[in-house]
């Protein structure tokens, strides 16, 4: 592979994130039209009560109101950057619930660009020359089958994840993985018989919902592991100590312990996935998945897709990130070393096993939409069943599964603006219903 010498790229918002460790065809219709209580709401006051976007705006833009007073302290400009960061992730996670996927990128790439740079060394570069391309699923699968547990991250604000996280899921199902365990959970889903917004946070993104929908009809067992009952205090290293250790036991518990034999995919948040440092080794904290091998003796197959993938703006790309897709655009894979293991780059060379190249998917000219939902997802380009067309400002328009109330997690969301093109919902098999909210 002929390489070339890339921009430098900045801390990814993976990495800064990871600091804290926390947080097709036949598709059938049925249109049900529903405005919310009758009355209009304003075109941020979303179904979903974890999202009012002009609060989160204006909270962003308070924030750099502040930082640009001429006359600003220094003690005092350190904590507006420290607020700006924490309103920017709000606003991207926020814009994500309600199909923004640019505005979400966007709004993380901001963060990440307010920290230093990062560059590629020779050595990067000189492993990826000699590295070949395999199709991504096919080479996890294949991995996969030597391994009884599969932990895949996730950047939480990039509902690609989701849709390559599903499409995993189907293959992992077929080699007879049954459990699937989701950081995001907060109680076990579908108890209420449909996937409710209360049963997770990031789980209420209508691509993660597509995703977790479409695992239980596939037969999976769904499992919340996340420790809610952790003491709260102590340092910041005893605090995520408490924490991963406790996600490894829950899971121990939950799953490992009553059944010696099963085979688990699970979906976390960025650094959890770390199987270095090791339990005891003295190098640091041991994330969970390190602290699950300790616990179980299994060795888990670690996979990161949160480092090499697309932003809104360049800058805030891997450094090796737009020479890696030189030789193989348009679907996701990773890099074959000449040893037979897999190449990994940035935060997590060595810490984990294997690493996806996310392609420039791009905008899908039929759809207005990302094309990885047609490409990857495998959804299907609907025309908006409802409208209003005297509206004069911009409101959403929201698909539910039939059947389903307001606080299930929706399908999909896209918001139309009055003057400009109109984007189509992009949707998986099935019967919905369709919901205005102004």
């Amino acid at each position: 592979m002929p390489i070339q010498a890339c921009p430098e790229s900045r801390q990814t918002a993976g990495d800064l994130a990871e600091d804290a460790i926390r947080l097709g065809a036949g598709v059938r219709h049925t249109i049900i039209m529903a405005l919310l209580a009758g009355t209009i709401q304003s075109a941020s006051a979303g179904v979903d009560p974890e999202v009012d976007l002009r609060k989160a705006e204006l909270a962003v833009e308070n924030v750099r109101t502040t930082l640009r007073q001429p006359a600003l302290a220094q003690s005092d400009a350190t904590k507006a950057r420290r607020e700006l960061l924490e309103k920017l992730q709000r606003l991207g996670t926020q814009r994500s619930f309600v199909g923004d996927h640019r505005g979400a990128m966007a709004a993380f790439d901001e963060l990440t660009l307010s920290r230093p740079a990062s560059s590629a060394s020779a050595d990067d570069f000189a492993r990826l020359a000699k590295a070949q391309e395999e199709d991504a699923i096919s080479a996890i699968i294949r991995e996969a089958d030597k391994h009884r547990v599969v932990i895949l991250n996730e950047a939480h604000h990039v509902p690609l994840h989701r849709a390559f996280a599903m499409r995993l899921a189907r293959e992992l199902r077929r080699i007879g993985y049954d459990w699937l365990a989701c950081e995001t959970f907060e109680k076990t889903p579908f108890n209420k018989g449909y996937l409710a917004l209360s049963d997770g946070y990031y789980s209420r993104e209508p691509a993660f919902g597509n995703f977790l929908r479409d695992a239980k009809a596939d037969g999976w067992q769904l499992v919340q592991y996340e420790p809610f009952d952790q003491d709260s205090g102590g340092s910041m290293s005893e605090q995520i100590e408490r924490r991963e250790s406790g996600e490894a036991r829950n899971l121990v518990a939950r799953i490992f312990s009553l059944h010696p034999d099963a085979k688990v995919f699970i979906y976390v948040g960025y650094g959890h996935l770390r199987e270095k440092p090791r339990v005891g080794d003295g190098s640091g904290v041991a994330l969970m998945a390190a602290q699950l091998s300790h616990l179980t003796g299994l060795d888990p197959l670690t996979i990161d897709q949160t480092t090499m993938m697309e932003h809104t703006n360049s800058a805030a790309e891997h450094p090796l990130y737009a020479a890696a897709l030189r030789q193989r655009p348009g679907i996701p894979f990773v890099l074959r070393a000449p040893d037979d293991g897999y190449e990994v780059f940035g935060s997590y060379r060595s810490a984990i096993d294997m690493q996806v190249v996310h392609p420039r998917y791009g905008v899908d000219a039929h759809s207005g939409r990302p094309a990885w939902l047609r490409t990857l997802a495998g959804f299907t380009a609907t025309e908006p069943p409802i409208s209003e067309p005297d509206a004069i400002t911009p409101y959403f328009v929201y698909a539910y599964p039939q059947g389903q109330p307001d606080d299930a997690v929706p399908a999909d969301v896209v918001q139309l603006t009055p003057g400009a093109p109109v984007p189509k919902l992009m949707l998986p098999e099935g019967q919905f219903r369709f919901l205005i909210q102004r």
